[in-house]
């Protein structure tokens, strides 16, 4: 099968290179704890692996030119054209973590309150950072040809089951149950339409992407967390929550591109410029 798109770009040669930076981190991990600093460990930049694999292909593509542009891509706030597309950027993910909180409570489980403290901003900082370790390579680098290849729905379902799989080695190492494995990874498959949703919608900017990404791990930190999530945080639960998000946003914005909203007052709702911009 032919991988590469008309942007010069081969997705297996990612994925491949991708796995194989993966694999030194996977290995660590099952060592005992090699410290870089005090509190940090040397398998934490196994999530710079995709962005290392981005930024290798991008200089064979296109050199030097090719990886200045990527490193740009975290900057690209002005590509967003209604502010409005914040709001969910921001809030989408406390949503979702106070409707499982609300579906525990409706059932009785004993739930610490939320509490606001100088460890939410911080940990934002801290996540928005790391994502773009990330973001750079699945965003940055695979997103756009495989939405050119298969349309935004799918596209977004295999690159979240690359990004769940990304993670199930490091879940394996931390002893996690298969229960908790499973559900985080189809919260994560779920969790990554909502990403493309929002990404389509913002002129394709991978700033509101790290923003979204830094959500998606900062606001547990509302409530008492152990090893970075709290007592009560139940994937399957948060899988459930998210997978019907992610199909009623695809009823209402459509599957091919996750971008044309289906009541809006005209099929020409959005610019040129947008529309030219889901469709590169």
């Amino acid at each position: 099968m032919n991988t590469s798109t008309s942007t010069g770009r081969s997705l297996l040669f990612f994925f491949t290179l991708e796995l194989a930076l993966s694999v030194p981190f996977w290995v660590i991990g099952a060592m005992p704890a090699v410290q870089v600093l005090p509190g940090l460990q040397l398998n934490a930049f196994w999530s710079f692996s995709p962005v290392l694999a981005a930024l290798i292909l991008v200089y064979r593509e296109g050199g030097t030119a090719g990886v200045i542009d990527l490193l740009k891509r975290p900057f690209d706030y002005k590509r967003v054209g209604s502010k409005a597309w914040y709001l969910p950027v921001i809030f989408l993910y406390p949503v979702i973590v106070f409707a499982e909180y609300g579906l525990l409570w409706s059932a009785g489980s004993l739930l610490p309150p939320p509490q606001w403290s100088s460890a939410v901003p911080l940990m934002f900082v801290v996540f928005f950072l790391g994502s773009l370790g990330e973001e750079l390579g699945w965003t940055g680098y695979a997103l756009d040809p495989m939405q050119e290849r298969w349309g935004a729905l799918k596209a977004s379902i295999l690159l979240g089951v690359a990004w769940g799989g990304f993670h199930i080695p490091i879940f394996v190492l931390a002893g996690r149950s298969l229960y908790w494995i499973v559900g985080q990874f189809f919260y994560t498959v779920a969790s990554r339409v909502l990403f493309v949703w929002i990404y389509n919608n913002t002129g394709k900017s991978l700033f509101t992407q790290a923003m979204l990404h830094a959500a998606f791990g900062a606001y547990w930190f509302l409530f008492p967390v152990i090893e970075a999530v709290p007592s009560f945080y139940d994937p399957v639960i948060l899988a459930s929550i998210t997978t019907i998000l992610a199909a009623i946003i695809t009823i209402l914005w459509g599957s091919k591109t996750l971008a044309r909203y289906r009541f809006a007052r005209s099929s020409d709702h959005m610019s040129k410029d947008e529309q030219k911009e889901v469709t590169l």
